[in-house]
């Protein structure tokens, strides 16, 4: 242990040289201090190679440990450039920082303000909106914005606008309509979070059989799919089995 212990140390001196001299970001050295093992490890594989920046799971890992160290340093980027540009595209994505920052009010003023009249109709931007007021307990808000979307942009195709559809009526207590958009996603969503939740609000209903076979459904699947989508559908598969 002593001896890999004096390793990392080693490693640590001579990536934060690294760094340094190649000017590197600062956030680096944080990286490389505050998580020893695997923020070398992370640094090794993304700084050296000339392939490495490239790398796709690289960029990845790179961005998961900068995000664990600093939560709040694309939200902070996202502003500076927001301040020096006050374009359409840098409010979205400062808009999509603070949704992830739990600052929903602060997303619906962004995707509110100086878009009409020529992205006022926008579907994406309408999208984001409706689940910033839904995020920010206003679902019937979110509805009303989405019945807008669908009524100016009816070839507009989005199964997580879909979604999101069918979790505002739910949170509107409108059961059986949700139900009808559930079933819909049952089919064409691309995982399992939408089964999940038409099998929780069906047991919540008191259709408990049909709820099972919706559960037993996603496990089913899940079992017959490559390790990754077992991966991604973690937190839904989990709690299909523990219904």
């Amino acid at each position: 242990m002593p001896i890999i212990g004096a390793l990392i140390v080693a490693l640590q001196i001579i990536f934060a040289i690294h760094a340094v001299k190649n000017g590197k970001e600062p956030i680096w050295l944080w990286i490389i201090l505050l998580a020893p093992g695997i923020g070398c490890a992370i640094y090794f594989i993304t700084q050296f190679g000339p392939d490495a920046a490239q790398s796709r799971t690289a960029r990845q890992a790179k961005q998961s440990l900068v995000k664990a160290v600093d939560p709040k340093r694309e939200l902070r980027k996202r502003t500076e450039m927001l301040a020096i540009s006050d374009s359409v595209d840098n409010r979205i994505a400062l808009a999509d920082e603070c949704i992830e920052a739990n600052m929903f009010e602060e997303a619906i003023e962004l995707l509110s303000e100086k878009l009409t009249p020529v992205h006022a109709d926008d579907p994406s931007i309408m999208e984001r909106l409706a689940f910033a007021h839904f995020c920010n307990k206003s679902p019937e808000e979110s509805l009303r914005i989405l019945d807008e979307l669908i009524s100016k942009n009816p070839d507009y195709k989005s199964t997580e606008g879909h979604l999101l559809y069918a979790r505002s009526l739910e949170a509107l207590d409108r059961n059986e309509e949700a139900c009808k958009e559930y079933d819909v996603l049952r089919s064409t969503y691309a995982g399992e979070e939408a089964r999940v939740r038409y099998g929780l609000l069906l047991k919540k209903m008191g259709r408990t059989e049909h709820a099972a076979e919706l559960f037993q459904e996603s496990i089913r699947r899940a079992n017959q799919a490559p390790g990754h989508y077992r991966k991604k559908e973690k937190e839904w598969l989990q709690i299909a089995k523990q219904q």
